[in-house]
C-alpha cells in the first residue's frame, strides 16, 4: 500500500499500486491542466481543432516506385509513417543465395521430407514388381461393324467395336432396356410378355409386322430426347404399354403420323388369343427360337 499527499488538493492518498497514485494527480479538480488538456480533446474529437499533417514524397525501396503520404509531425518523429507503395512490397522478401541454401538444407534433413522420400521408394518398388502384368496391356479385337483388327490399349478384353465405328452405330433402340421379359421370336426383338402376344397374333394372321426404327424428338424437363415407337403394322406405327403417363402423352405428341397405342386393357384380346394357343407360359417360346 503506498500513502502520499497529493500536490493540487493536498489530501493523503492511499493506494495499492503507483500508477494509481498518478492517474489520480492527472485528473485531480484542483489540477489547472485538466481544464486545458480536456479542452483539447473536445476540439480534436469535434472538428474545431486541426492538427496539422505534412506532405511527404518518398520513393518505394522495394520497386522504386514515388509515392506521396500526409503525416503527423508526431509520426514524423516517431519514424511509423508508410515506407512501402504496396502491400505486395513490404511483405516480399529478397533472399540472399546462402539463405536459400540454408533452406534447402534445413528441409532436406527435415524428418517429413524423409518419411515421403521413403514412401516413394516403396510405391517405385511395388510399380516395378508389375512389370509382368504391364507386358499384356495391348490387346487384339476384330471390330463386329466393319471386320477389321484393331488393338486396345488400355487393356479391354471384350471391346468389340473401334472408337469411329461406335460413334456410328450408337444410340437409338437398345435391347433389353425394359423390366419386362424380353428376348427373340422369330427374329423379332419383344421388351415384354405383351409385345410377344402382340408379335404372334400379327404373324398368324399374315400382317406385315416390323421394329420401328424412327425417332421421333421430344423434350422432357428441359432437355431433348428420341421417342422410338414399338412397331410397324401394316405401315402403321403401333406403340404398346402398360398403363398411361405424363411422359407417354409427351412422346405421343412428338409423332407427326398416325399411331395406335395399347394399354393393359386394351392388349387383353391378343394375350387371351395367344394363351388360348400355347398357354400362360407362352413366354418359353423366347427360348425354343434361342
Amino acid at each position: 500500500m503506498y500513502i502520499k499527499k497529493c500536490k493540487w488538493c493536498e489530501k493523503e492518498i492511499e493506494v495499492e499500486k503507483q500508477c494509481l497514485f498518478a492517474l489520480h494527480v492527472a485528473n485531480c479538480d484542483c489540477n489547472p491542466n485538466k481544464i486545458k488538456r480536456f479542452q483539447n480533446y473536445k476540439n480534436t474529437y469535434t472538428g474545431k481543432k486541426i492538427t496539422s499533417r505534412i506532405k511527404l514524397e518518398q520513393n518505394c525501396p522495394k520497386c522504386g516506385k514515388l509515392f506521396e503520404i500526409e503525416i503527423t509531425e508526431s509520426v514524423f518523429k516517431r519514424n511509423k509513417y508508410k515506407k512501402y507503395c504496396s502491400l505486395k512490397c513490404s511483405n516480399s522478401k529478397t533472399w540472399s543465395d546462402e539463405h536459400k541454401k540454408k533452406l534447402s538444407e534445413t528441409c532436406k534433413n527435415s524428418e517429413k521430407v524423409k518419411s515421403a522420400n521413403s514412401i516413394q521408394t516403396i510405391g517405385r518398388r511395388n510399380r516395378k514388381s508389375k512389370k509382368g502384368k504391364e507386358e499384356n496391356k495391348y490387346v487384339e479385337f476384330v471390330c463386329e461393324y466393319c471386320g477389321e483388327k484393331g488393338v486396345d490399349n488400355r487393356y479391354n478384353k471384350n471391346r468389340k467395336f473401334h472408337k469411329e465405328c461406335w460413334l456410328k452405330i450408337s444410340g437409338g433402340i437398345r435391347k433389353g432396356s425394359s423390366r419386362g421379359k424380353n428376348g427373340l421370336y422369330k427374329g423379332y426383338w419383344c421388351d415384354s410378355s405383351y409385345e410377344l402376344a402382340y408379335v404372334i397374333y400379327n404373324l398368324e394372321h399374315n400382317n406385315k409386322i416390323e421394329r420401328n426404327k424412327i425417332g421421333y424428338e421430344y423434350i422432357y424437363n428441359d432437355k431433348k430426347h428420341l421417342y422410338y415407337p414399338d412397331f410397324r403394322v401394316n405401315s402403321k406405327l403401333v406403340e404398346i404399354k402398360n398403363y398411361r403417363s405424363e411422359l407417354t402423352d409427351i412422346k405421343l405428341k412428338s409423332v407427326n403420323e398416325d399411331i395406335e397405342i395399347f394399354y393393359k386393357d386394351t392388349i387383353k384380346p391378343y394375350i387371351n388369343y395367344v394363351t388360348n394357343k400355347y398357354g400362360k407360359d407362352f413366354i418359353k417360346l423366347y427360348v425354343t427360337v434361342q
